[in-house]
């Protein structure tokens, strides 16, 4: 019986975007910081893992956004990145170091964009899957949140000096095999810096997920 109502939404959902309509995807998929929603928690909803997803694979191949059922995995490594995103936002919250002006939410939205391959692709995603202008508006705002108080609180944390760029290089691990040190100076130290805010930014989350409540809901 569950089977066949599977099939049925599937069918209606597949019926409904061959007619031009949108299709949403409902529910909660994680609460950041209780386990009931409410004020001071971060409520993740399916249709924003949905929509975050299918950004990632328009990027991918561009064009058409990307309708038909997506990967568990996908999904997965989805959900973990909102719920780092929000753990971070609530922890930007609560100290209120720093606050994104207008124009770091703007910023954040054209990134969104970019994510898509640009804002035509982004648009049409949007489109597709019913997204709401106050639901953007919202995701850039919690994405510039994060961006402000990750610089606030990881300035200087990426310095990569001479002597690092030397010793990482006469390694051998870095994607710059067979060429010369100075040849790539510049784009190893952009690499080593990313590298180091990506390390940087993944211990804060462990922090925060040690000492903060997540419920997951969705069964990815």
């Amino acid at each position: 019986m569950r089977a066949c109502a599977a099939l049925l939404a599937w069918s209606i959902a597949v019926g409904a975007l061959a007619q031009g309509s949108t299709v949403r995807v409902e529910g909660i998929a994680a609460i950041v910081g209780a386990n009931t929603p409410r004020a001071d928690a971060k409520v993740i909803l399916r249709s924003d893992v949905d929509f975050r997803a299918r950004l990632r694979l328009i990027r991918e191949a561009p064009g058409q956004p990307h309708l038909g059922e997506l990967p568990r995995g996908l999904l997965r490594a989805t959900l973990d990145e909102l719920i780092g995103e929000a753990l971070i936002a609530r922890e930007a919250e609560r100290v209120q170091v720093a606050t994104p002006t207008s124009a770091d939410i703007r910023r954040e939205r054209e990134r969104l964009e970019q994510l898509a391959g640009g804002a035509e692709s982004f648009a049409a995603l949007v489109r597709a899957l019913g997204s709401s202008e106050r639901e953007l508006e919202a995701m850039s705002r919690q994405r510039a949140l994060v961006s402000v108080f990750l610089e606030a609180n990881l300035e200087g944390a990426a310095t990569v000096s001479d002597a690092r760029i030397d010793a990482v290089f006469a390694s051998g691990e870095h994607p710059f095999l067979g060429q010369e040190l100075e040849d790539v100076r510049g784009a190893m130290r952009v690499w080593l810096t990313r590298e180091a805010l990506d390390a940087a930014v993944t211990r804060w989350i462990q922090v925060l997920r040690e000492r903060t409540r997540v419920r997951e809901l969705a069964g990815y």
